[in-house]
Order: C-alpha cells, then sequence, then structure tokens
C-alpha cells in the first residue's frame, strides 16, 4: 500500500467518507503531505497503525491516547473544513492554518449536506431558491 493510500484509508475510517469520496476531492496528496510536515513522525505512525485494521474503532483509539486524539480531530478538522487546527492556546483554543483556497472549497462540510462552498463555485443561476440534492425536507419557503 502506497503512503498515500495508507493516508486516505486513515482518513476514511476518521471521517466517515469513502475512499472513493476523498480521492475525487484532489486534496488528498495535498493533506497528507501537509500532515506528515507538521506532525511528528511516530506519532503520525501510531495513529495510521491503530486505524489499519478496518474493524477500529476511532473513538475508542482517541479516548485511549490523548496525542492520538488529538491528531485524529486535526486530521477531520482538515478533511471537513480545510484548515489545520494548530496548536492549543494555553486558554484552550486553536489558531487554524490556512490551506490553499481550494482546500475550503473541496471541504468534506459542503457535500456532507449536499451543498456548495458558498463564494467558491459555480453552481448556477437560480440554484440558491433550490434545495439541495438529498437535503431533507422542512416545510414551506
Amino acid at each position: 500500500m502506497t503512503l498515500t493510500e495508507r493516508f486516505v484509508t486513515l482518513s476514511a475510517a476518521l471521517t466517515g467518507f469513502d475512499t472513493a469520496e476523498l480521492t475525487a476531492t484532489g486534496m488528498t496528496e495535498i493533506y497528507r503531505k501537509f500532515v506528515i510536515r507538521r506532525v511528528e513522525p511516530a506519532l503520525y505512525a501510531r495513529l495510521v497503525d491503530s486505524l489499519a485494521d478496518p474493524a477500529a474503532d476511532p473513538r475508542a483509539v482517541a479516548d485511549k491516547d490523548e496525542d492520538l486524539g488529538e491528531l485524529a480531530r486535526a486530521v477531520c478538522h482538515l478533511w471537513y473544513l480545510g484548515t489545520w487546527p494548530g496548536p492549543r492556546g494555553d486558554d484552550g483554543r486553536t489558531v487554524p492554518f490556512p490551506l490553499p483556497s481550494r482546500a475550503y472549497s473541496r471541504g468534506l462540510v459542503w457535500s456532507s449536506f449536499g451543498g456548495h462552498a458558498p463564494g467558491a463555485g459555480r453552481p448556477g443561476y437560480g440554484t440558491w431558491a433550490e434545495r439541495p440534492a438529498g437535503a431533507a425536507g422542512g416545510g414551506e419557503r
């Protein structure tokens, strides 16, 4: 298995999206390279190894080891929002580290509800007036 395939498999376990959906974002190699530059290699290897088994539960892994949990949350944050959460300050907050602008538009948050990133795409004239495909109904407009 290549390094990118291992990263996508790890990401699928963490995000709930399948490997094909993650690969279709076009961000897998960008995110993989970013993560390995930002994270201690031994910690990254531990996370990959702990989730290599498809039956592994990411929540159990995160609950068992605080460092792995923090890294797992950071990788999810990266995929969903297109930013790296950054280190926690004394106040417990993080300062996100942005990636290239296309990371924002390809964030999983948008496809999780069938939408598009505001200001980043061209969904077409008047599409704002229609519910996204697959969106749950909810009363009259």
